[in-house]
C-alpha cells in the first residue's frame, strides 16, 4: 500500500510541476497566433486558418489594442450598435493577417458562415470564406493571412445559425484597415 501511495503522490506531484511548463506554451499575443489553427483554405495569395472555439485565442484577439469590436452593449472600444452579439476584427503581423472572432447572443450551439472581404487600395477585391461550429455560448475565431499586402480594408460579414432556428448576423462596421 505504501508503494502505491508513494507512486501516486509522485505522479500527481510531477503533474503539478509540469503544468506551468506547458502553460507558457500558450499564445500570449497576436504574433503567437500566426501558425496556430487548422488551415481550411490556401492558395498563392491567402491562407485561411480556423482557431475553433478556444476562449484563450478569442480573448487575445479581443484584447488587442487595435481591435474593432462591434457589439450590442456599449464599452470602451469603437463599436457599432445592433443585435446579434459580438464580432471583433483586427489586423496583425504588420497588416498581413486579419484576425476575427464572433460570439452570437445565443446559448445554443451554432454554425457560423461568413466572409472576410478584402478590399485592396489598388482596386483588387478578394473574399475569404470563414466559419465553423461554436459550442454553448462560446466564441469562434480564425485568421486570413495575405502573402502580399499593398494595404486596404477588411470587413467581416456572416451569419450564425443556432439549433433553435435563430439567425445572428455580424453587425455592420466590423472592419479594419490593414
Amino acid at each position: 500500500m505504501k508503494k502505491l501511495f508513494v507512486m501516486s503522490f509522485t505522479v500527481l506531484f510531477s503533474l503539478i510541476l509540469a503544468v506551468p511548463a506547458f502553460a507558457s506554451a500558450e499564445p500570449q499575443n497576436l504574433d503567437d497566433l500566426s501558425n496556430l489553427g487548422e488551415i481550411i483554405y490556401q492558395d498563392d495569395e491567402i491562407t485561411v486558418r480556423d482557431f475553433g472555439n478556444d476562449p484563450v485565442i478569442s480573448n487575445i484577439i479581443t484584447e488587442d489594442p487595435n481591435s474593432v469590436i462591434a457589439e450590442e452593449n456599449a464599452g470602451i472600444k469603437p463599436q457599432v450598435v445592433g443585435p446579434g452579439g459580438r464580432a471583433v476584427v483586427t489586423a496583425g503581423d504588420y497588416g498581413r493577417t486579419i484576425y476575427w472572432t464572433v460570439r452570437p447572443n445565443t446559448l445554443w450551439p451554432y454554425h457560423f458562415e461568413g466572409k472576410v472581404k478584402l478590399r485592396y487600395y489598388s482596386g483588387f477585391k478578394r473574399d475569404a470564406p470563414v466559419g465553423g461550429m461554436g459550442a454553448l455560448g462560446s466564441s469562434l475565431s480564425g485568421a486570413v493571412h495575405m502573402n502580399k499586402n499593398n494595404g486596404g480594408y477588411a470587413t467581416l460579414t456572416g451569419t450564425a445559425y443556432s439549433l433553435d432556428f435563430s439567425k445572428y448576423k455580424v453587425l455592420p462596421g466590423a472592419g479594419t484597415s490593414f
